[in-house]
This record gives C-alpha cells, structure tokens and sequence, in this order.
C-alpha cells in the first residue's frame, strides 16, 4: 500500500482506468467470441439438417443412390475445406447406403435411436481416433403417414474447418481488442494529464499563498466542473480568511491605540506627581485622573473579553422570561444621567409585549449600548423612541429604537458594527466611545438567535432593529 501510495495521482487514475478496461474488454471479446461460435455451429447444425431431409425426402426415389446423396450433399456443405458425408442405416446398425467419401464411420448411439423412435432429430459431437472432431446428425426416416421405418439418415461433416475460422477470429479479436485495450490507455493518460493540469496550476498557486499575500487567488479553470467549483470554493474561503486577518490585525492596532492613551495618561500623571512635592490636593486631583483611565481601561478589557466569549459562543446565556415593565423601569434608571445631561427624552412603547424571552442581563446591555449610542449623537431636548412588538407568525419580538441624531453616514453604514469603528474619526475618545458597544451588542443579539440592522439617512435620525425569535428555537444553544 505505501508503494501505492507515492505512485502520482494521473498515473493512478490511469491505471484504475485500465483495470476496469481491461476487464471490459475481456467480457466484451469472451461474449463476442461465444456470440460468433454459438452463430458458426448453429449454422453447420442447420445445413446438417437440411441435408438430411433433403436426402430423406429425395434420396428413397433413387434408392439412395451413394453419387446423388453426395450430390444433395453439395446444396448444403459445400466449400473447398468442408468435408462431409451421409450414409443410410438399419436400428442395427447395417449401413445401406452411403456416399464414396465416407471415411469414418458414423455410430448410431442409444440416444440417437430412442429420439429416432419418437420421431426427433438428433445432433452429436464425437473425436475419432486421429484426433479430427466430427458434427452428425441422426434423423429418422418415416412413411408419408408419418410411420417411423426402421431406418436412419445420418449426415456428417468435420468441424475442423468451423474450429479453425473460429480460432482466426478469436485471435483477431485477442489481436484487435489489445490494440484497442493499450490505446485507450495512452489516450486515458493523455486525458488525465490534461484533466489534471487544472490541479497542478492550482496546487502550484496554492503554494505561493501566505499570510502576508492573501490577496492571491487560485487560478479557475473555464471549464463548469468540479475543479471549477473547488477553486471558487476555495477562493472565496482565502477571501473571508484575508478580511479575518484584516479585521485581527485592525483589533490589535486598535487595541492598541485605545489602551496607549490611558497608559499614557496613567505614567505622566504619576511623572508629574513624582517630579516635586505636591499638595494634598493636587495628590488628589492626580489620583482621581489615575483611578479614572484605570476604571476606563478596566470597562475596555471587560467589553473586550465579553465580546470574545459571546464571539466565541462560549457564553451560557441562560434564557428567562423577562417582564416588560420591569426591564424599561432599570433602563430608565441605568440612563437617567446621560439623558437628563442633554434634556433627552425616552419614550417608550412596548404595551404589546408584556414580557419576552432573554437573558435579562445580557439583553440589557444590547440595549442600553444602543440607547447611549443614541443620546450620544442626538441634539438636546429631542426625543429617542423604544418600542417593541410581536409578531405572532414567526413567534419573534422586533425591538426598535429610533432617534433624531445626526444619523450615519451611507459609507459608513455597513461598519458600524465593526469593533473599534467610528464613523467620525476626528471625534475623540471621550466623546465617541471606545467603539465596542455596536459589536458587542450584535454578538449578544446573535447569541439570543436574533438579529440587529440599522437604517439611517444622514441628518434625519438613525433607527435600529432587534429581532429576536421566542419560544423552542431560541431555548437551543446556539
């Protein structure tokens, strides 16, 4: 098997390919040779038989004269290498005729004269002592009333003939089906070569694709085939791997970026309070902007590691049913300092759905990160709606909260939940958030086997939808 096994995949399938060829082929020639032998002997039984009633029916008006049965015979086994002969005889085995080129002599077998008596032909196959092989046939002779006589017609030939033009053949086709055997094998490993061109340029491409050029792609043959399939499958998986490695090489430098500015924030605050001798109350001032970057890092690597388990699926959300009211009484809590610093108002509608099914902890964040997201670009004193309906067909819930903000750009719209994205880069950190909130809020949505989408016209407002499904599908760990 492992000799097998380095053997190269074109020579491989060609020689698979013979295999079955050459055992094709085989039963087709041994069928072809049976069908030809079975239609030669068949042939030599009839003409056996015609010249036996032919003897029968004419040769009592001359009294079967030797000369005119060799004549008759000549209607029937005629040719240059058929020898054949006919001779009349008695249930005892007395010949009363014959033709002058008899040169054996034909037997009367038990069979023959037990058929004969029930007035049925009898066709026999027999070696004489020299070795040729002899065809008969034993027909009996009867009255125009049908009346058996006693008496048989026995008519022979040697079948040395028949043998050697089958032999001819069979070596013909021996001849003409290796010939066509070793073509089609040339031809199957020319076409396997070529069929298998495809995967060599593929396979040579494949080996030039690395992390660093991901941008390369297989080359697709033309042809609608397999190969075809296999390589647009595999470049659309280089694809996905190249925007993978983009997003991952965008994480670390984002992360990166987010975590250097309150490090650096952390070591010049503690610098400046070591260069000299400072007052208690600038020790304080100094200690309020270190403890504030920390409890800033601190949020960013909570959210970054929430973000990677529900990303991963790893979380065990532990779904309940959830009362409406209570969940927009702690929303209303948990926001009432950021929508009361800009005079926002929330308005809520959610009087169709008095409770749903979700991990009330993990639903809540989705939607108090929204809902910031929302205060954070809405003008002061306008208002932010949160409503919520069932749908009944599909046994969903749609949240929508919609706001009168200065809405999202349409290059921008299909980022937004990207991780660290900003529509507006020139925004600082302070203001525009460490650009986690929208990604960890779409993971959890997904881990409630939901979905999140977004519509927005620039300057009139944005409006994002959650649809989650309730009852047995959403229980299934997803």
């Amino acid at each position: 098997m492992h000799f097998f096994g380095n053997i190269p995949i074109k020579l491989k399938l060609t020689l698979g390919h013979g295999l079955w060829l050459a055992v094709l082929f085989s039963t087709l020639g041994y069928g072809l040779y049976r069908f030809i032998g079975h239609n030669m002997f068949t042939t030599v039984d009839a003409a056996l038989l015609a010249s036996a009633k032919n003897i029968r029916d004419n040769g009592s008006s001359r009294n079967y004269d030797p000369f005119f049965m060799e004549s008759l015979l000549q209607d029937f086994l005629i040719g240059p290498h058929v020898r054949s002969s006919a001779q009349l005889v008695d249930l005892s085995g007395r010949v009363s005729a014959k033709t002058p080129n008899l040169q054996v002599q034909l037997p009367v077998t038990a069979e023959a004269l037990l058929r004969a008596r029930a007035h049925l032909e009898t066709f026999e196959t027999f070696r004489t002592m020299k070795g040729a092989v002899i065809r008969q046939v034993t027909l009996p002779v009867t009255s125009r009333t049908g009346l058996f006589l006693g008496q048989l017609v026995q008519v022979g030939t040697s079948l040395e003939p028949t043998l050697e033009a089958l032999g001819q053949i069979g070596q013909s086709l021996a001849l003409a089906l290796t010939a066509g055997f070793l073509i089609s094998v040339i031809f199957g490993y020319i076409l396997t070569a070529r069929s298998l061109k495809p995967v060599s340029a593929m396979t040579a491409a494949a080996n030039k694709i690395g992390v660093d050029n991901l941008d390369l792609r297989l080359p697709v043959p033309k042809a609608r085939d397999e190969l075809q399939n296999l390589a647009e499958t595999f470049n659309d998986l280089l694809s996905h791997l190249q925007i993978a490695i983009q997003r991952l090489r965008r994480f670390a430098g984002d992360v990166s970026h987010e975590l250097r500015t309150p490090l650096s924030i952390l070591r010049g605050e503690a610098e400046l309070a070591l260069r000299k001798e400072r007052s208690p109350q600038e020790y304080q001032m100094t200690c309020n902007t270190i403890l504030s970057e920390a409890e800033h890092m601190a949020c960013i690597v909570e959210d970054l590691l929430l973000l990677a388990r529900a990303q991963s699926r790893s979380l065990d959300i532990g779904l309940e049913g959830v009362p409406m009211d209570d969940f927009v009484s702690n929303l209303q809590v948990s926001l009432k300092t950021v929508f009361e610093s800009k005079s926002l108002v929330l308005d809520c509608d959610t009087g169709e759905v008095p409770s749903f099914l979700a991990n009330p902890s993990y639903f809540a964040i989705v939607i108090k990160n929204i809902l910031q997201n929302a205060a954070k670009y809405s003008p002061p004193g306008s208002h932010i709606l949160f409503e919520a309906k069932r749908n009944t067909q599909n046994e969903s819930i749609l949240f929508r909260i919609m706001d009168e903000g200065e809405g999202i750009a349409e290059k921008d719209l299909p980022f937004i939940f990207d991780l660290f994205y900003r529509a507006d880069a020139a925004r600082n950190r302070n203001d525009g958030g460490a650009g986690i909130g929208l990604s960890l809020a779409q993971a959890l949505v997904q881990l409630h086997n939901g979905t999140i989408t977004v519509k927005s016209t620039q300057g009139k407002g944005a409006t994002f939808e959650i649809k989650i499904f309730q009852g047995d599908r959403s229980l299934k760990k997803v």
